[in-house]
């Protein structure tokens, strides 16, 4: 008994020390003005991560990095808020030998021109700026890749343009339609609720907010074990004039909405793009026991994966873990080549069900083949690729 007093007397007096610090630090005038930054840090620039372009959508200068041939498959990435393109650099070095990955800056974030109108970043019409770029960029689909916010959108256009998605990789957020059965089911925390009412609050506030301590938000979000390199990445772009106040109207713009309009279910069109689903331990406290079946209700056919340890950036926190799984999920999806007569000897082996008449010898040209296997199968190799052992989940 005498132990856990003074344990809890223990707890009583860090938390209060940890308080009074942090009163100490808001009652300091430098506390709330941030460090100046006029130039962007090397990595902003460095031609490693892929070429900055621009091009012009619905009159708004869009900007976007892109690494890879323009030949290849598009693999399109969108990121959440407050985030930019430099979110999904790892992902763009990984992919760019398979795919033309890019990754976009939406309207107002990055190098961006920010919309003459706040209705501009409502979901409905970022979606159609964003079957706009996939067309200017010469494709007529795409991989479409997002997370947090970025996947909300990311949804949507699955849901309203299923013809510009092949397939689709959403990180941590479910859809907007999702999210609004958790409000009505009341298993949306109180807390994540009253935060989103803060935030769509009209004022100032929230942005001086986003600002103390150097803007110390970022070091919260990109967590512990983040760079400084990708720490002054973030807070010099965000630093620059109105650049949070555009991220806190994006926000708003769509909370309104939330409790207004019934998303997906009411233009809902049928749609057989497979897609992955990635999620950490929770989203706005959600337990995700609570979302993923709905998801898997709704979005078909579509596979779910667990990443542990991750925050709401899992494909920086975790990029090795987050990459092998769209890496996975997007072999499992590829369509198989065709067969070419004039290179038969280095044909491709087809992704076909296995036949023990394959392994180990010739196919007879009298002998009755299985149904299923592939015309050009390769005997052992052919047997190999298909009881190769999978990973379901890296941890």
């Amino acid at each position: 008994m005498d132990q856990l007093v003074i344990g809890c007397l223990r707890r009583l007096v860090l938390v209060g020390w940890k308080f009074l610090l942090r009163m100490l630090g808001w009652l300091s005038v430098s506390y709330w003005i941030p460090t100046p930054r006029p130039n962007p840090p090397d990595t902003l620039t460095s031609s490693k991560w892929g070429t900055h372009r621009y091009i012009k959508i619905h009159d708004i200068k869009l900007h976007y990095v892109e690494k890879g041939s323009s030949s290849k498959p598009l693999m399109l990435f969108l990121h959440g808020l407050p985030d930019f393109w430099y979110s999904w650099r790892y992902q763009m070095h990984e992919f760019s030998q398979d795919f033309w990955t890019v990754a976009l800056d939406l309207p107002g974030f990055g190098r961006s021109e920010p919309p003459v109108y706040s209705i501009t970043y409502k979901v409905n019409n970022l979606a159609r700026i964003i079957c706009s770029l996939i067309h200017a960029l010469g494709k007529s689909d795409c991989v479409l890749v997002g997370n947090g916010a970025g996947a909300i959108l990311g949804w949507h256009i699955v849901n309203q343009y299923p013809q510009k998605v092949s397939k689709y990789v959403m990180l941590g957020a479910p859809s907007e339609a999702v999210l609004q059965q958790l409000y009505e089911r009341g298993a949306i925390p109180l807390g994540a609720l009253l935060k989103a009412g803060l935030l769509s609050c009209e004022g100032n506030f929230q942005t001086h907010l986003a600002r103390a301590g150097d803007y110390a938000l970022f070091d919260d979000l990109l967590g512990a074990n983040s760079k400084p390199q990708d720490l002054e990445a973030y807070k010099y772009t965000f630093g620059q004039p109105a650049a949070l106040e555009r991220a806190l109207t994006a926000f708003r713009e769509n909370f309104v909405d939330f409790f207004l309009e019934e998303y997906e279910f009411r233009v809902r069109k049928a749609s057989n793009t497979p897609g992955l689903f990635l999620f950490g331990e929770s989203f706005c406290s959600v337990d995700p026991e609570e979302f993923v079946p709905l998801l898997l209700r709704i979005y078909h056919p579509l596979e779910t994966r667990f990443v542990p340890r991750v925050g709401q950036f899992m494909h920086q926190d975790n990029p090795k873990t987050v990459n092998k799984c769209i890496s996975e999920f997007v072999r499992a999806h590829s369509k198989p080549p065709k067969r070419s007569a004039v290179d038969a000897p280095d044909r491709q082996i087809l992704v076909k069900e296995v036949c023990d008449n394959c392994y180990g010898r010739e196919h007879s040209k009298t002998e009755p083949h299985h149904a299923e296997c592939a015309e050009n199968c390769d005997g052992q190799e052919h047997r190999h690729i298909f009881t190769k052992t999978r990973v379901p989940i890296s941890s």
